[in-house]
């Protein structure tokens, strides 16, 4: 829970210089380094055989049949290959997409959504209630598409059997329901968490720079670090625990050195360690 000294009047602070437009940038393109499919051969050979099975729909809808079933057999080969060179291997990530939900954007909107979520309970309201929090949300939403090796290869067996017996309409229904029902993950990260990581690098970059007015720029974006993360908190994301109150006395001790003018180097890495793996621990979990 957060102590008295914690708790702030719920009031934004400053902005800081730096547009909404552009926090969201720097926040895509850490999304982007954090997660990516790599292309490993793995990868690449996965990625191969969603695009020749869109080619073998593709032939017999033209009815070339035979380069179909030439085509299906390689599919066949090249999904042996990755079961036999890693048996365990399960999912083989091939496409990665991902969307923004940001429906609170300070605590008074978190808390009057809450306090609505409370008085709906009360007097029994239940299915309202889940709507409103359903509308608690403030998120970056990542889905991995995944290559499925435990039903991929049988589907693909499947259709080339029917092939062969000339039932081309039911291995195209097959072909096509395999490419429709790849595996996803779905992984959701809370843009307040994303924004105070964002912040505190930006605080970091302003207190190395040759700006007069470090210090000040600095303290505002720790200031707003400090906001995103009550936020995150009133919302419910992660736990109200001990994790929260370290993260905010970082913060307020790295404020009081920056206005004593003290090294800070050391405490921008230890509160950028801090806030990463409170992120990976509770919300990543890879």
């Amino acid at each position: 829970m957060k102590t008295k000294e914690n708790k702030k009047n719920n009031q934004k602070p400053q902005k800081a210089k730096i547009t909404d437009q552009k926090l969201q940038d720097n926040i895509n393109q850490t999304m982007q380094n954090d997660f990516s499919v790599k292309q490993t051969e793995e990868v690449k050979r996965a990625i191969d055989i969603l695009s020749q099975t869109s080619k073998v729909i593709d032939l017999i809808k033209n009815k070339k049949n035979d380069e179909a079933k030439e085509e299906l057999a390689k599919i066949i080969g090249s999904l042996e290959i990755l079961i036999t060179k890693d048996p365990k291997l399960g999912l083989i990530p091939v496409d990665i997409r991902s969307e923004i939900v940001d429906a609170v954007v300070d605590i008074p909107t978190a808390e009057s959504i809450i306090e609505t979520v409370k008085k709906a309970i009360d007097e029994g309201y239940y299915q309202a209630a889940k709507e409103l929090l359903e509308g608690l949300t403030s998120a970056y939403i990542i889905y991995f598409y995944m290559l499925p090796l435990a039903t991929y290869p049988d589907a693909m067996k499947i259709a080339a059997g029917l092939l062969e017996e000339g039932k081309t309409d039911e291995a195209t229904v097959i072909l096509i329901r395999s490419l429709n029902t790849l595996a996803i993950q779905k992984i959701e990260i809370p843009l307040p968490i994303l924004r105070a990581e964002e912040f505190i690098k930006l605080a970091k970059k302003m207190m190395d720079s040759e700006d007069e007015n470090k210090k000040d720029e600095a303290k505002l974006f720790l200031e707003n670090a400090e906001y995103q993360l009550e936020l995150a908190e009133i919302m419910g994301y992660g736990k109200k625990d001990k994790e929260y109150k370290e993260l905010y006395e970082a913060i307020k001790i790295l404020k009081k050195a920056i206005g004593e003018e003290k090294e800070t180097e050391k405490m921008f890495t230890d509160l950028s360690e801090k806030i990463k793996n409170f992120k990976e621990r509770l919300f990543f979990k890879k």
